[in-house]
């Protein structure tokens, strides 16, 4: 083993010495680049001067798809601007134009005649999205970050090659367990699959109760048939399958159970692969490249009656209103208008302008909740007019500019829904919705206590209880490490000592693994610009609204702003309500109080005595 060096980057470099064991000529000596973020390229060496051919693409080994949440959320990554990534692409001469949320450059993992690298509207863009630089091609389905776009544009230009093999930048799994859990959900995909059926199949009397249990009893066979939607007797489950792009082959499915609670009727959902590491649009493979239009929904069956009434090209969500995942955005880049009809509720509309922005506010309407337009399959069932509520969808509009006008229906949905409006509401502690009356976003809270009281282990707790009703949270523990608090949220969802039921460890480790809930890497002092930017990231990559940072403290050493530390501090206050205010998520930061005399009660002075502590924060 050898170090070597390529892009200005360290790489291993292991010579497999294949042409004495193979017994082959010196130029197909193969090396393999073993790359420091963990993928694989095998380029011909030895080479010049023999009179082998240069090769025209690069050969590696096939890997499946890879979630990395550490390199996401961690500080490793090096973060870049639209404006660098610009720059770039017109110093290496690559043609690109502007999309609405990514850039459109050639794809060089697709093959074409010397002379037509401009950028086509053949399907064969590639497509790098402006805030964070990862890119996709949609005809050969390869990903990966703005660091692998660079190596590849520097090895194809070095080895002056016309195109790379997809394989190149397959992801890898992280460890054999998880090879094993993708290819036992895929072979499940396909065993359910196989064994459902289409609702037209089914007797008329048991057709009609599947349909009436799941609210689609005016969604015709043929509409079903369309989509693809099957049923899936032993579970009595709904299959709504999930196709490629291309070769509408099957990718993945979700299953949609109804459950039977009293006289209240839930549904459970269940997906294969699961969520956090593949992503679909139900409904992508019957876009069609002339299509210019689309309206997105949330769920399955209101895309299923928005299209059966509406005749417009319809998408799901795989996630609903919870996250819209950046990996999905090339596949919308065709449309120049988007209509969000995502629910008849507050949560649904907030979503809606979230989605907006990261969509492009200039191509985005929205369908506004009310009594006269709940959600599409509601709509359907009702006998409204749905071709006439898609039209009456109001723009996005400019982010800085409103009027009363605009406002008028947001003031009477406020007042019509007080319940929606104060927020998400605690089940663990019901004090705290009498005093706070709920959790909402765009505010910061300031959480302080004495050393020892037990600030982490109640905060663990308070973020928890949302996490479990759907809020996507993101924690910024930087005083105890991961696997500790990780340790604490466990026994805390568990409600039970583990370490004493340790054969109950699986299961229940799995359940929490479901929830929308992220660690940011960091412990010991940090930079606040270097934390705010790993914020803004997992806000645009995870839909994040709810922050906590635990604690402050840990951030005021690295800052040279000023000597006095209490301008300190009130400057990073202000960037974390400025932040909280900007992406319309909630912030619980945890500060020390300063030593006080055991008889007496902690005042707002006792925050370091700085008044920004106490004037900034929604809740002290």
């Amino acid at each position: 083993m050898q170090r070597a060096f390529f892009c200005g980057r360290p790489l291993r470099l292991l010579q497999l010495g294949c042409c004495v064991r193979r017994k082959l000529p010196r130029w197909d000596t193969c090396l393999t680049f073993v790359w420091r973020r963990g993928y694989h390229m095998s380029l011909t060496a030895g080479m010049e001067g023999l009179g082998a051919p240069k090769p025209s693409c690069f050969v590696c080994l096939r890997r499946g798809f890879k979630k990395d949440l550490k390199s996401s959320l961690g500080c490793s990554v090096p973060p870049v601007c639209i404006t660098e990534i610009r720059q770039y692409l017109r110093l290496k001469g690559i043609p690109f134009h502007d999309g609405y949320s990514c850039l459109h450059v050639p794809s060089f993992f697709v093959e074409r005649p010397p002379g037509t690298e401009s950028v086509e509207k053949d399907g064969c863009a590639l497509f790098v999205d402006k805030t964070t630089g990862q890119f996709l091609c949609k005809e050969t389905q390869v990903e990966g970050s703005w660091e692998d776009f660079q190596d590849c544009v520097e090895v194809m230009q070095k080895e002056e090659l016309h195109f790379l093999s997809p394989d190149v930048l397959l992801g890898y799994p992280e460890s054999d367990s998880e090879q094993d859990q993708l290819e036992a959900d895929r072979q499940e995909a396909q065993r359910i699959w196989g064994r459902s059926v289409l609702l037209s199949e089914l007797e008329d009397k048991e057709a009609q109760v599947v349909k009436v249990m799941f609210g689609i009893a005016k969604i015709s066979n043929a509409t079903l048939k369309k989509f693809g939607v099957r049923y899936f007797k032993p579970t009595k489950s709904l299959v709504f399958p999930w196709f490629g792009y291309r070769d509408s082959s099957l990718k993945g499915l979700k299953l949609l159970t109804a459950e039977c609670k009293g006289k209240k009727v839930t549904y459970v959902e269940a997906t294969f692969p699961r969520l956090g590491g593949y992503h679909n649009l139900f409904g992508l493979h019957l876009i069609a490249r002339k299509d210019t239009e689309v309206l997105l929904t949330s769920r399955e069956t209101d895309s299923l009656a928005a299209s059966q009434a509406t005749g417009l090209p319809t998408l799901a969500l795989p996630r609903g209103v919870s996250c819209l995942p950046p990996v999905l955005l090339p596949y919308l880049e065709q449309f120049r208008r988007i209509t969000l009809w995502l629910g008849s509720d507050l949560r649904c509309w907030e979503a809606s302008k979230v989605f907006a922005r990261k969509l492009n506010l200039k191509r985005c309407s929205l369908v506004r909740p009310g009594d006269g337009q709940p959600c599409p399959a509601d709509a359907l069932a009702s006998s409204l007019n749905l071709g006439r509520i898609v039209k009456s969808a109001i723009p996005a509009a400019h982010k800085s500019i409103v009027s009363f006008r605009q406002l008028r229906e947001d003031v009477f949905g406020e007042l019509a829904n007080l319940d929606q409006v104060v927020g998400v509401q605690w089940a663990r502690f019901p004090d705290l919705n009498k005093l706070l009356k709920g959790h909402r976003k765009g505010e910061l809270t300031v959480f302080t206590g004495p050393t020892g009281s037990g600030k982490t282990t109640f905060i663990s707790e308070y973020a928890l209880d949302l996490c479990t009703q759907g809020v996507n949270t993101l924690w910024g523990s930087f005083e105890i490490n991961n696997v500790r608090l990780a340790k604490i949220m466990l026994m805390q969802f568990a409600m039970q000592q583990l370490a004493e039921s340790l054969e109950q460890y699986d299961e229940w480790a799995d359940r929490f693994e479901e929830l929308p809930l992220y660690f940011m890497t960091f412990h010991g002092q940090q930079n606040i610009k270097t934390v705010i930017d790993t914020m803004q990231h997992a806000v645009y990559m995870y839909d994040i609204s709810h922050v906590v940072i635990d604690n402050l403290q840990f951030m005021l050493g690295l800052e040279h702003i000023t000597a006095d530390k209490f301008a300190v501090q009130d400057y990073m206050i202000g960037a974390f309500r400025k932040f909280a205010t900007d992406n319309s998520c909630h912030v619980t930061l945890v500060i020390h109080p300063r030593k006080e005399e055991d008889d007496k009660d902690l005042q707002t002075a006792s925050i370091f005595g700085t008044a920004k502590v106490g004037l900034k924060p929604d809740i002290l």
